[in-house]
């Protein structure tokens, strides 16, 4: 295990040297050595030449802090620190330290200071979210197997450069949403995930649990929608070496108990990520209806988990039947109880409504309400969802499909202040949806939707989309256009990497598409326009790789380093 940081150290130390000469504008070496990314804010080199080193026995000074989560991150900090430099640390009730925490109410929610001198690391913050960001960038600037938390050589240098960063993030919103509908992807897997987007200082992980291909969460009250929406007789795979093929078997079943999510929340709540399940209703649904036909439109028919992987199924929840509108908020009640973060996502995407034009109990209703479109339908659902969620003090979440669909009725939106998705048309969908005072996050289908092919090669793996979505399309999309109305910019609230999973089966594959190109979106979620280069992201990139490769992950090497000279953008 030494030998191979050893090496991985060496190969960092190699590609840091080549980036001196590659890099563009004139550096010192001490500044190409900072690579931290999100870009901060502001970041001053300080007494240049001189650096904090790591001592053998380090304390951290914790005066005046009160805030039990505080406390947690700084807990797990000495552990992480202390286990992989072979330092040892512990925490202290005094006024100095190697590292001093200074709580300031002057800073911004996740915005802190941090200043490294030659005998003393500060660190000024408002929350425990800006003090966990700070130390994230103090490890960031050390080797790479202590942010990752893995043993390295004692005698590496653990030290990090004299200077002061004065730091926040441009949106309050920073998230990745991964679908495990489609493919299933275990708890171990799921933590990588949460593990990278840590690193890069991402503090949303969107979870898809349900779709027409699987429902992938436990659910107490209907115990059916796990035995039987959980398994497909079959599932079309694909990953980096084998083209779309037949599973051959059935696929299932697949599912988190409630267990689980709780492991996984507490896992995401440690890196200061809030998890935001995604219950897709009232359309996406045949693996609901597989295990509970009476909630669909046409009761008497057979309904089975859907094994194709793309198109879009007319058969959705029966909204006039009140016993399958109970269903739903049944389960947005259970979901409360186990996500105790704000916000719960209920799709509300891709829903057709020709059964619901049909049904006579859909028509009894949209006439109770006055509607007259069957659109209508789809949002007072919503509302009736919201109100469940209010009673736990949460709030919804919503593809934009609810507000641009002809015939969507704007008021039950307003009413219960549903935050919308923008990602089919981004743009004018978040421009109406803002303009009638609802929050948005921006996710547009192709520079966001990292899922998609990343290079217009014949080399490269099959997935979706024809290859136009490379890192530097990524990078570069601009999520608030200058000709925003400025009244309604504070409406835009983040950015979301979206990953769908329909030609996705392996981690290994997630990885590859995934990275760089989430980093790219954790960089417009955390630095302001104005700051972002691509030419400065991409040498940046390459000084994290042997970050990547000492964690496990894949990652798009298109844009890697081979010679002195990067590969021309797409």
């Amino acid at each position: 295990m030494k030998k191979n940081i050893k090496k991985i150290l060496s190969v960092r130390a190699l590609v840091l040297s080549v980036l001196l000469i590659c890099g563009g504008a004139v550096r010192t070496a001490m500044a190409q050595e900072v690579n931290i990314t999100p870009l901060p804010q502001n970041l001053a080199m300080d007494n240049e030449g001189k650096r904090f080193e790591l001592p053998r026995k380090f304390t951290v000074a914790m005066y005046g802090v009160s805030d039990p989560k505080v406390w947690a991150d700084m807990d797990r900090f000495v552990r992480k620190l202390s286990s992989a430099t072979g330092k040892k640390g512990a925490l202290e009730r005094k006024e100095k330290g190697h590292f001093r925490l200074v709580q300031d109410k002057t800073l911004s929610a996740e915005g802190y200071v941090l200043a490294v001198r030659e005998k003393e690391v500060e660190v000024r913050f408002a929350t425990s979210a800006g003090c966990y960001y700070a130390l994230q960038s103090f490890m960031k600037m050390l080797p790479p197997n202590v942010i990752l938390g893995k043993e390295g050589e004692k005698k590496a240098d653990y030290s990090v450069p004299c200077l002061t960063i004065q730091d926040e993030p441009r949106f309050a919103y920073r998230g990745f949403m991964l679908d495990v509908s489609r493919h299933f992807f275990t708890v171990e897997e799921v933590k990588q995930v949460l593990d990278i987007m840590s690193v890069y200082k991402m503090n949303r992980f969107h979870w898809h649990l349900t779709d027409d291909q699987g429902w992938r969460i436990e659910i107490k009250k209907y115990p059916k929608l796990t035995e039987v929406g959980s398994v497909s007789k079959d599932m079309l795979m694909n990953n980096e070496t084998q083209t779309k093929y037949w599973n051959g078997k059935p696929y299932g079943p697949y599912f988190y108990t409630q267990d689980d999510v709780r492991e996984i929340v507490q896992y995401a709540a440690e890196r200061h990520i809030e998890v935001i399940p995604e219950v897709d209703m009232p359309g996406h649904m045949m693996a609901a209806m597989a295990a509970y036909p009476e909630f669909s439109c046409q009761p008497e028919r057979t309904y089975e988990v859907w094994t194709q992987n793309l198109g879009l199924s007319v058969d959705i929840l029966n909204v006039g039947n009140p016993k399958a509108v109970q269903f739903a908020r049944d389960v947005v009640e259970e979901l409360c109880q186990l996500f105790p973060g704000p916000d719960i996502h209920v799709g509300g995407d891709e829903c057709p409504i020709m059964r619901w034009e049909k049904n006579p109990e859909c028509d009894q209703l949209r006439k109770k309400l006055g509607l007259e479109s069957f659109r209508g339908l789809q949002n007072w659902f919503i509302g009736e969802l919201a109100q469940v969620a209010a009673v736990h003090g949460k709030g919804l979440f919503a593809w934009n499909e609810s507000v641009t669909a002809q015939g969507a009725d704007m008021q039950p939106l307003k009413d219960n202040n549903v935050k919308i998705m923008c990602w089919v048309g981004a743009q004018p969908a978040a421009r109406k949806a803002s303009s009638h005072g609802l929050d948005v996050v921006i996710t547009p289908i192709g520079p966001y939707y990292i899922n998609r092919k990343q290079w217009n090669s014949p080399d490269e793996p099959f997935a979706a989309g024809p290859g136009n979505d490379s890192l530097s399309v990524t990078y570069n999309y601009v999520p608030v256009p200058q000709d925003v109305a400025p009244d309604l910019t504070h409406r835009y609230i983040g950015v979301q990497a979206t990953f769908w999973t329909e030609f996705v089966s392996t981690a290994g594959y997630l990885q590859y598409l995934m990275l760089p190109r989430l980093m790219a979106v954790a960089e417009a979620g955390w630095t302001q326009q104005e700051k972002k280069n691509f030419p400065d992201f991409v040498r940046r990139f390459n000084a994290d790789i042997p970050l990547l490769e000492l964690g496990g992950y894949n990652y798009g090497k298109h844009y890697r380093y081979k010679t002195d000279q990067p590969q021309p953008a797409q």
